[in-house]
């Protein structure tokens, strides 16, 4: 069985037959099914996070790198004023992120600890500038998509994509396809070897493993699937910019982790959507709300030190 938690298990079912209804029910409310849209992706790009960190072991500063790249990829590829298939370019912007990721993973692997966290961080600010400083590249104000592409296989199309609802279960189908695509690898004997290469990596590599090439292989697993996240960002709102490469992407994507649980992944949509939801109260609340929602994180941290995961898995796991 893929999920083999008991807890697990009814999260997803709750979360998902819930996701499923939100448009049902706010047909007319494109904003609220807009926002609701941002949060689904972010949970991708959470997830994807929580797999190098809480899995491999991984602890990155620069994972928005290819947030940002995922956008900037489609772009410069796509024709400016023409429609493409969502479908190929997706391929393209993933495959490209892989053998980005396989570049600099192959550096940044060289090292490990505050060091890889330094230079991880190093790399995604080196690139945010580079983007910043272009002209070419828009600059600050980064490059705009102007034409959406359409979903069409095999000539048959089932979403448009500048229809809200259409954007939303798009969203949605990308956090099932990357919920299911970590659990089957972690299940997966790669997996396995990975989560041993975590837990006592002097012991995985005296068996006779490479574990530079698990965590290498795993590397670019997670930086593609964080390029498909940020490739979904741009195309919902119409732009990219250099923002999407900030430590501070990183830095609240890690947040949402360890809030939802660091390591269980499914724990990413409950950290994503209690952050969403936390900054959406305190900025309603008060001016002041960034400062009382470090100190509703920095409680919960303390009060919930598995994350929500770790806490219901206790409730319900008994």
């Amino acid at each position: 069985m893929i999920f083999d938690k008991r807890t697990e298990r009814i999260v997803l079912a709750i979360f998902f037959v819930v996701a499923l209804c939100i448009p049902l029910f706010l047909e007319d409310n494109s904003f609220f099914v807009g926002k609701v849209t941002t949060v689904l992706i972010l949970i991708v790009f959470v997830m994807s996070l929580d797999f190098l960190v809480g899995r491999v072991g991984l602890v990155t500063l620069g994972h928005a790198l290819f947030y940002g790249l995922g956008g900037y990829l489609f772009a410069i590829l796509a024709p400016e004023y023409e429609t493409v298939n969502f479908w190929i370019y997706a391929m393209y912007i993933m495959a490209i992120s892989a053998l980005i990721a396989l570049v600099v993973g192959a550096v940044v692997l060289r090292t490990s600890g505050i060091y890889f966290i330094m230079i991880t961080l190093a790399i995604s600010q080196m690139a945010y500038y580079f983007f910043f400083d272009s002209l070419e590249f828009g600059g600050g104000d980064g490059l705009f998509i102007f034409m959406k592409p359409e979903t069409s296989i095999f000539g048959m199309s089932f979403l448009d994509l500048d229809n809200p609802t259409h954007f939303y279960y798009l969203a949605l189908l990308a956090v099932l396809i990357t919920l299911m695509v970590i659990k089957i690898i972690l299940r997966s004997r790669f997996g396995r070897i990975v989560e041993a290469s975590r837990l006592n990596p002097e012991r995985t590599e005296a068996l006779g493993y490479n574990i530079f090439a698990f965590r290498l292989i795993s590397y670019v697993i997670g930086s593609t699937l964080a390029a498909y996240a940020g490739l979904l960002f741009a195309l919902q709102y119409g732009y990219v910019n250099p923002q999407f490469m900030t430590w501070e992407m990183s830095g609240t994507a890690l947040v949402m982790s360890i809030l939802g649980g660091m390591g269980t992944i499914y724990g990413a949509i409950l950290g994503t959507i209690t952050y969403e939801g936390l900054q959406y109260f305190f900025e309603h609340f008060s001016e002041d709300w960034l400062l009382f929602m470090g100190g509703a994180i920095i409680l919960m941290v303390l009060l919930l030190r598995n994350g929500l995961a770790g806490h219901l898995e206790k409730l319900l796991e008994k």
